[in-house]
């Protein structure tokens, strides 16, 4: 409700008669309704939640202060004509997710209204996150963790990419999780050079190195986490470029507190990385923000503007991936704290402890 209360004290504040929300995970935070296929509109005085037959039911039990109105047309139509009939002149929308056959629709039938385009309104707000929401974070981490400890007994040579990726998958759902974050990735050998690589049939070999990023989602939160292990030992060439990735790791952990730009926690990792010389290896940024989605904000890269604030939760992954050879990443979730951060993964990842 807090997100709610200061959206309306925002349209109060800015003389703009409601905000029309398309964002269903945005629909999710505001309001708790765990439907699909709405879109939410916020009025000074009263709000609405526009569905269909399926979700009513679902609605109201979720949302029951809410208006319900369900459509019997397109749910754009269903809004233009609650817009005119409250006679809305001033209308937030959300330019990131508001269509541009919806926009039309808006500008074609309700007569006189001003579209105002916003972006990241609510994301803002949904960067910090509260007690409860940072236990879900942890619980579906927690579960990741579980799930990721369940396979590496499995992991040998012989089996297959996708038969660890399905098995995780299994395991996620067994330990209480609703679902994957994500498609699993599960990579061995080169192939790790490619960092979203798609998982194959291909089956693991002796030496090989193998990249696990994988997730669990609870109660709609999500975790991300990316571990490797070596099956039998580690080359003396994987065994330096894996303690340069978890080094970096190190320094931008340390450098977390509130307060501090995003861009210079992704700075302490990818600084070090090319010192070693690496640096053209690492082509993505450092991390982003979780929770109700895989991908949010803040964002942790070189040209992230954002400052850290306490109750921020975001990963730190930094990698080296090198074309024919393989790559390596390391992905585990912080929390910001008054005073720094703590680690949420414990998933061991010292290089005495990766191989199986």
């Amino acid at each position: 409700m807090y997100c709610l209360n200061k959206l309306k004290e925002k349209l109060k504040e800015d003389k703009v008669a409601a905000f029309l929300i398309t964002n269903g995970i945005n629909i999710r935070y505001i309001t708790g309704f765990t439907g699909s296929e709405s879109i939410l509109l916020i009025t000074q005085k009263d709000d609405y939640l526009f569905t269909d037959f399926r979700y009513l039911e679902q609605a109201k039990e979720d949302v029951p202060w809410i208006r319900i109105v369900e459509r019997k047309v397109s749910l754009i139509k269903t809004i233009c004509r609650k817009l005119t009939r409250l006679n809305i002149k001033k209308l937030y929308v959300e330019s990131l997710y508001l269509t541009f056959n919806q926009y039309n629709e808006i500008k074609n039938n309700v007569k006189g209204v001003y579209i105002i385009p916003t972006q990241r309104i609510i994301e803002k707000y949904r960067q910090r996150k509260t007690h409860e929401e940072i236990k879900k974070i942890q619980t579906a981490i927690d579960i990741a963790e579980k799930a990721y400890n369940g396979i590496r007994k499995i992991i040998r040579v012989g089996v297959s990419e996708k038969n660890l990726a399905d098995i995780l998958e299994f395991e996620i759902r067994k330990q209480g999780g609703e679902k994957s974050s994500f498609e699993i990735i599960c990579v061995a050998g080169a192939r790790a050079s490619q960092p979203h690589a798609r998982t194959t049939g291909r089956k693991i070999q002796d030496q090989d190195a193998i990249l696990i990023d994988w997730g669990a989602c609870f109660q709609f939160y999500n975790s991300d986490l990316t571990r490797i292990s070596f099956i039998d030992r580690i080359s003396p060439r994987f065994k330096k470029i894996y303690q340069i990735v978890l080094d970096a790791q190190s320094f931008a952990i340390d450098s977390v507190k509130p307060g501090r730009m995003a861009k210079d926690i992704d700075y302490a990792a990818r600084n070090y990385i090319t010192k070693k010389g690496l640096g053209k290896y690492f082509g993505h940024g450092l991390g982003h923000g979780i929770g109700l989605a895989v991908h949010e904000g803040p964002t942790i890269n070189a040209k992230s503007k954002e400052i850290l604030e306490e109750g921020m939760v975001f990963t730190i992954e930094p990698g080296i991936y090198i074309p024919g050879w393989g790559g390596i990443r390391i992905e585990d979730i912080v929390l910001v704290t008054p005073h720094g951060c703590n680690v949420l993964s414990r998933v061991p990842k010292r290089l005495t402890e990766i191989v199986i």
